[in-house]
């Protein structure tokens, strides 16, 4: 799809009828109004960007406007008509100059018999939507002299094009490389892609799949149902190009899933170990692209006759199998962000013809909200730019002098966005005045000291948009000497730092949770400098979800992640010995008395917890780790014997080890854990609560710890010291176990477990655990 087709389908009849009612104008004076008036504006854009500083001030506006998904969206969040109109008041004279009055002249000719006034209201909100479509597509400031003269007038009349025989997804992306392009065609479409999907994960793949993840019959149907729901959801993430790009880093991680020609390379489901890793890590997907895992893989569950558990570890198979298909034919069509974005935008109108047939009553799961993810339009995701560049000198830049004037525009209508007050700040510090000259609401000689602070507060280290790990890491930048720092995260204070003789600072920041980010650098009353970042758990076969699924925001020191009863356990992080029963049973030459006794070496164990027993020297501390994954410590008693219960572990082969007290590997014993009985559910579960580790304990990250219950199951509480980080309700499995898995970071940690759905009750239990480094 060529820019053309694209702008056509964002301001078509769908968006053309909103604008025109809130600018007072039937719809077909909108339509023709802006056929002739957005490739003008173009124009006069590329004309603007002839110049360096044209370049910069369109590159910033775009920069600092929201992505607007859809012209819907933007007249949806509040006030937008009215600040969609104040930005264009702002950026018209600015980035159009006194073209503005030849397009205003030009659509007035267009649309005969229309107001002046209601036509200027519709130029003016349409400017920055522009702006932001652009942005979006990837087409620079750079660019724009590329696509001048190419668009003619638009055709943005009421035949639209359907999604089903339109290219609504761009397999192509704007930017400068590839702008060329206007008049160039995608190589593949929304309704291409489709196809070939369901090629891919058709057939025999599909009952592969299916079967690996406990569907004995029914493989291509399971197959077919999950899918359009893992498409729903990456189709909401990668609905702006941030997204699309978070869409393209997942990929990246799973490459080895798809040969050379961009086909499924399902040889790893013939090893037991490499398919528990493999459904590890997608479980950690889905816990990113989901807000409520649970509910979504018990509705699908149902709907395919079987467990929410099967469910789960089918989609827990899908996800990086999908990502890994969608980044292969990404790299292969040459596609950015940009592009990738659009394919997955005209994806969503596509998902419901893909539902097996009966299954339609799950079309209200397709495109569910994730955990982390924000309508754009509603709360747009801020990308701080500096307003001007401030070199790291011992003082702050001088304040502006009395002989030079500013101007506070005072609003007409209620607040002013976030994002209209760095476009006002752009435009006023680079020498554009915006007084039209029949305003008096203007007030002049104010001088914005707390501007010029706030806008020399700069965060060099990270950079904006980044993508961290969940670990502590530096955050260091520039600012006038001697200014005393507050770092927040979210709203919540996690850092305090000043600012040195020589105008640099750093602070040490805690460790955040998987996610997005907004850290805010405060330097004193209404002057901050704020940035996002990505916070992204890359490490392989974590098998966790993250907290972002919690009910509680992340605060300071928190990087939790956790997993439900059912999850797939870790690949072993400390060094650990995978081995397969070779190690089974050991005793230790250091001791002589150290044994494994249950489970038998290579044992095959029912569903469920189990206990792990042997000997040892009494009185030894002990601790135990499940593949790696830290399951608590045990004393070895006074008769030389020691247990341990270890809950609800996933389907799959493990490998338990035993650490001594300095770290040492006593020894070791592999273990394969079946399948839940069909048709088992927690409905009927009756056991005594039961929690597997106890308080006090000094433990290794990541740790896991559960039980038994009964009712639906619980709610665990994470706190550092008072405050809580984090909240994760855990429903029973099939086998009345329960589970839960954390990295919160070194400290100590409390965590308190609740009857779920009761959030008022007094715990269960409370225990405190020093997490090691």
């Amino acid at each position: 799809m060529n820019i053309t087709e694209l702008m056509q389908s964002y301001f078509g009849a769908a968006a053309a009828g909103p604008l025109a009612r809130a600018s007072g104008l039937d719809a077909q004076a909108a339509q023709r109004a802006l056929s002739v008036a957005l490739p003008m504006q173009v124009d006069a854009l590329a004309d603007h960007a002839a110049t360096p500083q044209g370049q910069a001030q369109i590159a910033d506006a775009m920069q600092n406007l929201p992505a607007f998904g859809s012209v819907q969206d933007a007249l949806d969040s509040a006030d937008g008509a009215s600040n969609l109109e104040r930005a264009g008041e702002l950026l018209s004279p600015a980035l159009l100059g006194g073209r503005s009055g030849v397009i205003l002249n030009a659509v007035t000719g267009q649309a005969s018999g229309a107001s002046p006034d209601s036509l200027q209201k519709l130029l003016n909100m349409a400017l920055p939507l522009l702006l932001s479509f652009l942005a979006q597509r990837g087409l620079s400031a750079a660019a724009l002299t590329e696509v001048k003269g190419t668009l003619g007038t638009l055709d943005l009349g009421g035949t639209q094009a359907t999604p089903s025989t339109a290219a609504v997804g761009a397999s192509a992306g704007l930017g400068a490389a590839g702008v060329g392009a206007a008049t160039g065609t995608a190589a593949l479409t929304a309704g291409g892609l489709l196809d070939l999907l369901k090629a891919e994960f058709g057939g025999a793949n599909a009952d592969r799949i299916a079967g690996a993840a406990g569907f004995g019959g029914g493989g291509q149907r399971a197959t077919m149902a999950a899918l359009p729901l893992l498409l729903g959801a990456l189709s909401t993430r990668g609905r702006t190009e941030a997204g699309a790009s978070e869409v393209l880093s997942m990929a990246r991680g799973f490459t080895g899933l798809t040969d050379s020609g961009g086909h499924l390379n399902l040889g790893f489901l013939d090893n037991n170990a490499e398919t528990t890793r493999v459904e590890g890590q997608g479980r950690g997907l889905l816990g990113s692209l989901f807000g409520n895992v649970d509910e979504l893989t018990g509705r699908l569950g149902s709907a395919l006759g079987s467990s929410g558990s099967n469910a789960s570890r089918l989609l827990s198979l899908l996800a990086p199998l999908l990502l890994s298909v969608l980044g292969s034919r990404a790299g292969a069509a040459n596609l950015g962000a940009g592009g990738l974005s659009g394919l997955l935008g005209g994806l969503a109108p596509l998902l419901p013809g893909l539902l097996p047939a009966g299954l339609s009553g799950l079309s209200s799961l397709l495109g569910a909200p994730a955990a982390t993810t924000t309508t754009v339009a509603a709360t747009p995701t801020r990308v701080e730019t500096p307003v001007t560049p401030v070199a790291p000198t011992p003082a702050p830049r001088p304040v502006a002098t009395a002989t030079t004037s500013t101007t506070t525009v005072t609003p007409k209508r209620g607040g002013i966005p976030w994002w209209l007050i760095p476009l006002l700040l752009l435009l006023l510090l680079g020498g554009c005045w915006l007084l039209r000259p029949q305003s008096n609401e203007a007030s002049e000689g104010t001088t914005p000291a707390a501007t010029e602070q706030a806008a020399s507060i700069l965060v060099t280290n990270p950079t904006g948009d980044a993508n961290l790990p969940p670990e502590p890491f530096t955050m260091s930048g520039t600012g006038p000497a001697g200014t005393s720092l507050r770092i927040e995260d979210q709203g919540q204070e996690v850092a305090t730092a000043s600012v040195d003789d020589s105008g640099n600072w750093s602070a040490e920041l805690p460790a955040p949770t998987v996610g997005e980010h907004t850290y805010s650098v405060i330097g004193g009353e209404n002057v901050r400098s704020e940035f996002k970042v990505n916070v992204t758990d890359d490490a392989a076969g974590t098998g966790t979800s993250t907290d972002d699924a919690a009910t509680d925001s992340p605060a300071e020191g928190s990087a939790d992640t956790s997993t439900t009863g059912d999850a797939a356990t870790t690949d072993d992080t400390t060094g650990t010995d995978a081995a397969t029963g070779a190690d089974t049973a050991a005793t230790s030459p250091a001791t002589g008395t150290f044994a494994i006794s249950e489970p038998a070496a290579d044992a095959t164990l029912a569903a469920g917890g189990f206990t792990l027993r042997g000997t040892g020297t009494p009185g030894e501390s002990l601790q135990v780790l499940e593949d790696g994954t830290s399951l608590g410590n045990v004393t070895v008693g006074d008769d030389g014997s020691w247990s341990l219960d270890v809950p609800s572990p996933a389907a799959g082969a493990h490998t338990y080890a035993v650490q001594g007290p300095d770290g040492t590997k006593l020894g070791s014993v592999s273990a394969t854990i079946g399948e839940a009985e069909a048709g088992a559910t927690a409905a009927s579960c009756t056991d005594e609560y039961s929690l597997s580790i106890t308080d006090g304990q000094t433990v290794s990250e990541p740790f896991r710890f559960g039980g038994k219950g009964s009712g639906e199951g619980y709610t665990v509480t994470v706190k550092r010291g008072d405050r809580t980080i984090g909240t994760k309700d855990i429903a029973l499995d099939a086998t009345c176990g329960w589970s839960y898995q954390s990295k919160p970071g070194a400290g100590t940690i409390t965590y308190e477990v609740r009857p779920l759905g009761d959030a008022a009750a007094e715990p269960l239990s409370a225990v405190n655990l020093t997490v090691g480094q």
